[in-house]
């Protein structure tokens, strides 16, 4: 038994290794907005920025303040306020009053075959004349000169698509590390820095910040090639590489933030609605997922007190490579190193909330977002292949 667990442990060791230095050498092909010179004033093209809000009140009006903050003209800002039925509506209409260049679109009803954040960026996609599209959130915050330095990289290098990593404002260490888990699990799957090879299959879309070339969007098919996708951002990232598009990702972790979850609780409950998407609807993916968890994130741990010997020395190195590599991320990310003390614990949390979702949307038949019930069989169907 001794011997099994030993070259377990070796095995899991020399696979660590093998995808932490893919993943380190990917990160580092990965550049950074902070060194993209800003695009000059007089070759600006038209861009328009398209946000659905649903109940936004807390976080709107800063979000839209930055937005309107954008050294960038000419711009186009569209607002589509998606059946809110908190303050959302109010502000905007106060935002609007003081600031004619924000245009506002009501939305109140959500015609059948479509998620409602899906529908409202093709309604202002529909309505947006930019030569370029920006899709955003209504709680992302932006630093000034973000669109005139992603505009730059669009230009220079003929992209028809590039999303901005961002930084996720979290009030405790442990929310952070948890995010820091969840984020490494999805840059390890995608492999974002293979996203701009034409070569590659591999993808890479994000909700914070996805700029489009209008003309490539509309021939792709828009939002309502995937009208039925709970995860939009990464599923238009697909649609953009599955149509032959050019596509890029870089590091925006300086110029665009989002005040994400509050608690563990809340991320739970956000996540309740892709996280079984996001796994394409299949259980042995969340088999398998939830095996790899097991074996590289929890038994090294158990095993420093459960083996001996060269088996405890290769599990404890494991166990700091782990760490290494989660300190790597948190340090590029923004996040404070410290919430690192969690990484023991967090794994836990990771599988309870993937397991859960899962769990429930499968005994549920369906997920409910934005206010709306979502038969399982009309997703599956309408997942983009």
């Amino acid at each position: 038994m001794m011997d099994f667990l030993f070259w377990l442990a070796v095995v899991t060791l020399i696979g660590m290794i093998l995808l932490g230095i893919e993943g380190v050498l990917g990160a580092l092909r990965i550049e950074w907005l902070d060194n993209m010179t800003p695009l000059a004033d007089d070759v600006q093209p038209a861009v328009s920025i398209i946000i659905p809000a649903l109940n936004e009140e807390a976080n709107i009006r800063e979000a839209l303040s930055s937005v309107l903050s954008l050294d960038y003209d000419p711009l186009e800002i569209i607002v589509i306020n998606d059946r809110s039925t908190d303050g959302t509506g109010v502000i905007l209409e106060e935002m609007r009053v003081l600031y004619p260049q924000l245009k506002v679109m009501q939305v109140s009803e959500l015609p059948p075959g479509w998620l409602g954040k899906n529908h409202a960026l093709q309604l202002g996609a529909a309505r947006a004349s930019g030569e370029y599209f920006l899709f955003t959130d209504a709680d992302v915050v932006m630093e000034p000169s973000t669109l005139k330095r992603a505009m730059s990289r669009m230009v220079a290098r003929g992209l028809d698509h590039l999303t901005l990593f961002f930084k996720a404002v979290l009030p405790s260490g442990l929310l952070q590390m948890v995010a820091i888990e969840f984020g490494a699990s999805l840059v390890s799957y995608l492999r974002p820095w293979k996203a701009s090879d034409p070569g590659s299959k591999k993808f890479i879309g994000i909700g914070a910040f996805n700029l489009v070339r209008s003309a490539a969007y509309r021939e792709a098919g828009g939002h309502g090639a995937i009208r039925l996708c709970p995860v939009d951002d990464i599923m238009l990232g697909k649609l953009m590489k599955r149509e032959g598009f050019r596509q890029e990702c870089l590091y925006g972790y300086h110029f665009v933030a989002v005040k994400w979850y509050a608690t563990v609780r809340e991320m739970s409950r956000g996540l309740m609605k892709n996280t079984y998407a996001a796994l394409e609807y299949s259980f042995q993916r969340l088999c398998l997922l939830t095996c790899l968890q097991l074996l590289v994130s929890m038994w090294p741990l158990w095993a420093l007190f459960l083996t001996q010997g060269a088996t405890r020395v290769v599990n404890g190195a494991i166990i700091v490579l782990q760490g290494g590599l989660l300190l790597m991320a948190a340090a590029y990310s923004g996040m404070n190193c410290r919430c690192i003390v969690w990484f023991p614990v967090t794994p836990y949390i990771r599988l309870y909330m993937t397991w859960r979702a899962v769990l429930k949307t499968v005994a549920d038949q369906g997920i409910v977002w934005r206010g709306t019930f979502y038969r399982l069989d009309e997703l599956k169907k309408a997942r983009l292949r």
